[in-house]
């Protein structure tokens, strides 16, 4: 049985619980996908099913489940195990490219790795053109020498700290790890794909060393930190031996030598050196010394974070004049600025920049407080460029101390020990507004009083009735997401708007929400091709280049969502379009396919009314399976898209 890679995590999803119901949210949460993903799969998912005379049983309010005989589901799960995966997604090829690149000494010939992932050569090229922002933010170049191949340039530092953040999203998104006695226990050792890409021998035996020397610190790192000083290492230890050596700038060098980390780097590297009969020369001691002193750290004994007071409590006072609101006096923003500001500074320095997945959506929903934190920066660190993942870092301190109370969150595991702990420093880390005051296991949940915490954040499915969120341990990227989405959208509804937010954020809100609302348009038309329409409509530039980059057709249904919110659009557009016949558009996989239905929404770039217009789009999603019924009804629309505007007002009020 042939089957794309999604569509068997999902009927590996539903085969878990053969006879209980599975909501698209939950298997959403399982794949790290959005729901709408999980949507698009379906199609395919029943196709699959009702060739092995099974069924999916679909009931409102409950979810999905599979539907037939015990014997064919013996024989789905066989043939699920002997199944051949078709494809890679978009992500798994760009890593597999990367990796190759970065890894490879010669030029390496277009076809063979075109092959090694599975795409035509002109697919490959455009795969090539994507590549492009990755290697801009880490300074490399990618260039196609004739008759060769292609060959990656760059500084060596700035190749293995690609490479390294690669690996970090690989182990994150795909591992847990406790602590145990303050030892890393990796529990996806049979993961195949993992293996291909780190040596986990060679890890253990990193980190083991790392225990060992580390302890010399005045401070405590981060567990993370632990584990993205071992990836650096071992990827040190690699490049080593394949004479990719660094060179560090003699500022640097001087600056850093004279350093307590210095001495603790060099221990370590003679440690290393012993172990793995490689010569650590003076840079790459000097680059161990970058990494220790821009690891993240729990709250330290140290007095090195009072050689920034002046500036961090300078850094509050500017904050406070742009956003004409008053942080002096917060201890705990205060603490938490110190603690992060001088690793920040250290990295900045030594000139590596750190991965924050967060960084778009925090732009997006703290638009003016990163503005003014940018600004701020400049002014008090004027001879320092805070590249924007680290602003957004920031952001999150501020974030968290403009809320009146911090939310309590209950943390619940299996076992309720190692991976608890985790999870507990993960959200406290990314969310500074919510605090995590009860790790508990699934056996605690009988004693407490689950009413009593803002939210429930599990590793596990509950049998409780209050709401919770399942999530994995080490939190990736979609995890964190839905972490924001948890917390922002409840923490609404707890904390009470002062007179001054209620006049600059709802009314906002209020006006843009109710002339989009009556700004709707619904119409049927007759057009030769999906071009024709666009180039009609403002941005439609801007527009290409979104559907160039990811196609806005939905997969497997007739219908598209062309959506922007740019500068170049006036004022909002909201068209729900049903055409006479069909047009060729591309879908979010990038393959062209039939389209009868178009949501077109095109939005300024300054507008408050994003929440209320992503409405519209999650409407669409309930109504994939008849979506003539969402376009030619009108009253069905129009009647909860206002239900929705006064329950978003509702939550930015109270």
């Amino acid at each position: 049985m042939q089957i794309s890679h999604r569509e068997k995590k999902i009927i590996e999803s539903l085969l878990k619980s053969p006879r209980s119901f599975l909501s698209i949210h939950q298997i959403a949460q399982n794949l790290g996908v959005s729901s709408r993903t999980v949507h698009r799969e379906l199609k395919f998912v029943e196709e699959t099913l009702s060739r092995m005379n099974l069924s999916l049983d679909r009931q409102t309010g409950k979810g999905l489940r599979i539907a037939g005989d015990d014997t064919d589901f013996a024989l789905l799960s066989e043939q699920l195990d002997a199944s051949t995966v078709l494809d890679l997604s978009v992500e798994e090829r760009k890593v597999i490219i990367l990796y190759t690149l970065i890894r490879a000494k010669d030029p390496v010939k277009l076809y063979s790795l075109a092959s090694e992932i599975g795409v035509s050569i002109n697919k490959l090229s455009k795969e090539l053109d994507g590549l492009s922002p990755d290697l801009t933010r880490y300074h490399l170049t990618l260039q196609k020498k004739r008759g060769e191949g292609l060959q990656l340039f760059g500084e060596e530092v700035n190749k293995r700290q690609l490479l390294a953040d690669i690996m970090l999203d690989k182990l994150n998104s795909t591992s847990v790890y406790s602590v145990i006695e303050d030892h890393f226990v990796y529990q996806t050792l049979n993961d195949t794909s993992l293996k291909d890409l780190v040596d986990m021998d060679q890890i253990f035996s990193v980190e083991r060393l790392l225990m060992d020397e580390l302890a010399e610190l005045p401070y405590v790192l981060l567990e993370t930190a632990y584990l993205t000083l071992t990836i650096h290492i071992v990827l040190a230890i690699e490049r080593i031996r394949n004479n990719e050596k660094v060179s560090i700038s003699g500022d640097i060098i001087k600056s850093l030598e004279v350093t307590p980390e210095f001495q603790v780097a060099k221990n370590l590297a003679r440690s290393l050196s012993t172990a793995y009969d490689i010569d650590f020369d003076f840079e790459e001691v000097i680059f161990i010394t970058m990494h220790l002193r821009g690891a993240k750290r729990r709250a330290a004994e140290s007095a090195a974070e009072s050689d920034i007071s002046p500036e961090t409590d300078e850094l509050i006072k500017e904050v406070s004049r742009l956003m004409h609101h008053d942080f002096s006096g917060n201890e705990t923003l205060r603490e938490g600025l110190l603690l992060h500001l001088v690793p920040a500074l250290n990295r900045i320095t030594g000139g590596i920049e750190t991965y924050n997945p967060l960084t778009a959506m925090i732009k997006q929903d703290y638009q003016n407080l990163f503005k003014s934190i940018s600004i701020a920066l400049t002014t008090v660190f004027p001879d320092v460029h805070f590249p924007d993942n680290e602003v957004a870092f920031i952001v999150l301190h501020f974030g968290g101390a403009m809320k009146n109370i911090r939310a309590s969150v209950l943390v619940v595991c299996t076992s309720g020990l190692g991976t608890s702990r985790i999870l507990a420093n993960q959200i406290e880390e990314h969310f500074p507004a919510v605090q995590v005051t009860k790790l508990a296991s699934v056996s605690d949940l009988k004693s407490l009083q689950l009413d009593s915490y803002n939210y429930i954040v599990s590793t596990v499915g509950l049998d409780i009735s209050q709401p919770y969120t399942v999530v994995n341990p080490l939190l990736p990227d979609s995890d964190k997401a839905l972490l924001q989405q948890v917390f922002t959208t409840r923490a609404s509804s707890r904390v009470q708007s002062t007179k001054q937010s209620v006049y600059n954020d709802v009314i906002p809100f209020v006006v843009e929400s109710d002339a989009i609302l009556k700004g709707i348009v619904f119409k049927t038309i007759s057009i030769s091709s999906w071009a024709d329409y666009k180039n009609q409509l403002p941005a439609a530039d801007e527009l290409s280049k979104r559907e160039d980059i990811q196609g806005f057709a939905i997969t497997g249904y007739p219908v598209a969502l062309p959506h922007i919110a740019h500068s170049d659009v006036s004022k909002p557009l909201i068209e729900l379009v049903t055409l006479t016949s069909p047009v060729q558009m591309k879908n979010m996989d990038g393959v062209m396919q039939q389209v009868r239905y178009l949501l077109v929404m095109l939005l300024p770039e300054e507008t408050a009314a994003r929440p209320f217009v992503s409405e519209l789009s999650i409407l669409l999603m309930a109504h994939l399976e008849s979506p003539d019924e969402f376009f030619s009804n009108s009253e069905l629309v129009v009647q909860h898209m206002q239900d929705t505007l006064i329950k978003q007002i509702s939550q930015k009020i109270y």
